[in-house]
């Protein structure tokens, strides 16, 4: 109940009651009588008919705290990250909080893969390890509270990953190429494909594809050299441009977008950075606050 009305607890007037009604349910004998209450035990009720009587509020939070409870029990049978992630949602509402929620989720989830003999406590004890070690986890300043308005004047230098949920009067989104941001076009370039590999395959989405045939139907072998490689491409262009997305919506104020060509000079704006410009000229004027540049 603590941990569900932690932001109560940091306001010293609301205080009093959450500890107040901690202890309650503290001294609940039974804590079926409370969760799945009967007719003849119903904990709750006869909590109302007390001397020290609960008021509507606070009969009101028991019951939401109840079904909480509820829905948390029914997700035991979850894989583990689920689970984190179904409490964190209940529990926090902060972006920051949400973030690191969603790494320990992803930290654990890594731990039961490892140990698949592990059960619910022996997670729970990983997870006591992981809270007294941030930097196993791979937790952050940015991941752990940053607030750009505590730096006012200065230049903050991050990537679109480590940006989410964060904003800026003035950004700046460079080298947005089609490098960079693909479009899944045969004449752009992947990081995946090196040059110097036949036909321009991606291996790994090769390799993988070729594990799955063999193990869904060993006999045929079902496999189109090439077709892995394309839908490698696709996915990338979409994390990319759902990345690209990201970069933008971090502006309040203005931003500005610049791409370059390359160290071949063969790189031209991302397929997306395009269809923004067209989408502004067609406009008959440029949006105020923003802007797009070549590089040098």
């Amino acid at each position: 109940y603590r941990a569900w009305q932690h932001e109560a607890l940091a306001d010293s007037e609301n205080a009093r009651g959450v500890r107040r009604l901690a202890q309650r349910i503290e001294k609940c004998g039974e804590v079926e009588s409370y969760l799945w209450p009967s007719p003849e035990q119903d904990w709750l009720a006869s909590q109302a008919e007390e001397e020290e009587a609960l008021t509507p509020d606070d009969l009101d939070k028991l019951k939401r705290f109840r079904e909480l409870v509820r829905r948390w029990l029914g997700g035991i049978f979850l894989p583990i990250d689920q689970l984190v992630l179904t409490l964190a949602q209940d529990l926090f509402h902060e972006i920051v909080d949400l973030a690191v929620a969603h790494k320990l989720a992803l930290a654990l989830r890594s731990a039961a893969d490892l140990h698949p003999e592990w059960a619910l406590p022996d997670l729970v004890e990983e997870l006591r390890r992981l809270a007294q070690d941030a930097r196993r986890l791979g937790l952050g300043e940015d991941d752990t509270g940053f607030d750009p308005d505590a730096y006012p004047g200065r230049i903050v230098v991050t990537t679109m990953h480590k940006a989410k949920g964060l904003e800026w009067d003035k950004v700046y989104l460079v080298s947005v190429n089609s490098y960079d941001f693909p479009s899944g076009r045969s004449s752009d370039t992947y990081m995946s494909e090196p040059w110097y590999i036949r036909g321009q395959l991606n291996l790994q989405a090769e390799a993988v594809a070729q594990l799955k045939a063999l193990y869904e139907n060993p006999d045929l072998f079902i496999y189109d050299e090439g077709t892995p490689t394309l839908e490698a491409r696709l996915d990338y262009a979409a994390e990319r441009l759902r990345l690209l997305y990201v970069g933008i919506t971090r502006a309040k104020r203005a931003l500005s977008i610049t791409w370059n060509r390359g160290k071949r000079g063969d790189q031209t704006p991302a397929l997306a950075l395009t269809a923004l410009r067209s989408w502004w000229e067609t406009r008959g004027a440029q949006v105020d606050g923003c802007d797009i540049q070549d590089e040098a």
